[in-house]
């Protein structure tokens, strides 16, 4: 049997028995989702379903130790479905816990261990081992500092980070000030996918910033962030300087390259909320003809750039239309090639454990050229209504 269904077994053996002197919490979420691809000829119709159960169970080991473990089990129909992206998402692990458990045209099933980590909490650090969330950026859709399994800007599920492969030593300064050192395998084979990384956190007043340096998949990367409130404003910048290491790099003269991007929120009245961001992305191309090289690089495949433009703006306003429901819609805009990707939305909570969640998925901008090749990002996406929903326990 695969280990990721081994340690399944395990954890389906706590939730259900729970065979243990420890005092376990278990809980876990559904998330079920339904994709409508409106092709631009009359009487083409895509569809195709995505679904996710997680199981949780956590519990301190003593005083000191804690454990946490969550299992999922993925399907996909048609198998692999390239508009499930919007909803879900992966990363490059060192550790084998995944299985495919069925992969044919029609149906893809997949079961893997998405957080599997020992924690030590002493009063001067805290240590946590093994497969873990991380979040380093401030940003919302383009965070530059954010290189560990970063959302891609057009997820309508944020609900989970993929995990990573990591020990985190984090040590308290001072009220929300830190130290946080992070080793991590981000693929299969270490010596080339290793990452070592260090963020100095600090606050002063009503600001936080942050430095941080590190070497990520034989890159060095520098890089910084700020947060702070400005006459009512929410700002978050961040920006970050990386010297390649990556041969590929050097034939699209990548070999070193600037990211950022400057984020502002907004709470309009206490129905509206506006969410505004402007990015930069050195490591893209002004040139729609080129995406198709660009596509190809590695930091691309494996998330850690999300954008093959250079000059991005993203904006998300949300509207409390009624207590149970939520109406928002998010544009993201490729500056450079004038395209854009327009996703209204709306969340309706049918209980404290369950919401409906549905909305449309618009390109805007130029379509392929009769030979395949990209003229613009966002103009070849296909108009995709999709609902979803979500049960929690």
């Amino acid at each position: 049997m695969n280990r990721a269904l081994k340690i399944l077994v395990v954890l389906l053996g706590l939730l259900v028995g729970k065979a243990s002197a420890l005092d376990w919490e278990t809980g876990g979420d559904v998330r079920y989702y339904q994709f409508l691809t409106l092709e631009n000829l009359p009487g083409q119709r895509e569809h195709s379903e995505f679904g996710v159960l997680r199981l949780k169970a956590s519990s301190w080991l003593s005083d000191a130790w804690s454990f946490e473990v969550h299992g999922v089990l993925e399907a996909t129909a048609p198998a692999r479905a390239a508009v499930s992206s919007i909803a879900t998402g992966g990363t490059r692990r060192y550790f084998d816990l995944e299985a495919d458990l069925k992969d044919d045209p029609d149906l893809f099933v997949g079961a893997e261990i998405d957080r599997l980590t020992l924690r030590l909490d002493q009063p001067g650090y805290r240590l946590t081992i093994g497969r873990q969330a991380v979040t380093w950026g401030v940003n919302y859709f383009w965070p530059a500092l954010d290189l560990f399994a970063p959302f891609a800007p057009q997820r309508i599920d944020r609900d989970y980070k993929p995990g990573v492969d990591a020990v985190r030593l984090t040590v308290p300064t001072g009220d929300f000030s830190e130290w946080d050192l992070i080793l991590a395998g981000q693929g299969r084979d270490f010596s080339e996918d290793f990452s070592l990384a260090v963020l100095r956190r600090w606050n002063v007043r009503l600001s936080d910033l942050g430095l941080m340096a590190g070497s990520f998949h034989r890159d060095v990367v520098l890089g910084g962030f700020f947060v702070t409130d400005w006459a009512g404003y929410g700002v978050r910048g961040e920006i970050a300087y990386t010297r390649s290491g990556d041969d590929f790099d050097d034939r699209l003269d990548r070999d070193s390259f600037w990211r950022g991007s400057l984020g502002l929120d907004r709470q309009l009245n206490e129905d509206w909320m506006l969410t505004t961001e402007l990015a930069w992305n050195g490591f893209g191309t002004d040139t729609a003809a080129q995406y198709l090289a660009f596509a190809q690089a590695d930091r691309i495949s494996r998330g850690e750039v999300n954008a093959l433009g250079q000059l991005y703006l993203g904006t998300s306003l949300a509207w409390q239309a009624h207590p149970l429901l939520t109406v928002n819609t998010t544009l993201l805009a490729n500056l450079d090639d004038q395209s854009m990707l327009l996703q209204p939305g709306a969340t309706w909570s049918l209980s404290d454990e369950s919401s409906l969640l549905f909305g449309l998925i618009l390109g805007f901008g130029d379509d392929l050229s009769p030979g395949g090749v990209p003229r613009s990002e966002y103009g070849a996406v296909p108009a995709t209504a999709w609902a979803s929903l979500k049960f929690y326990f």
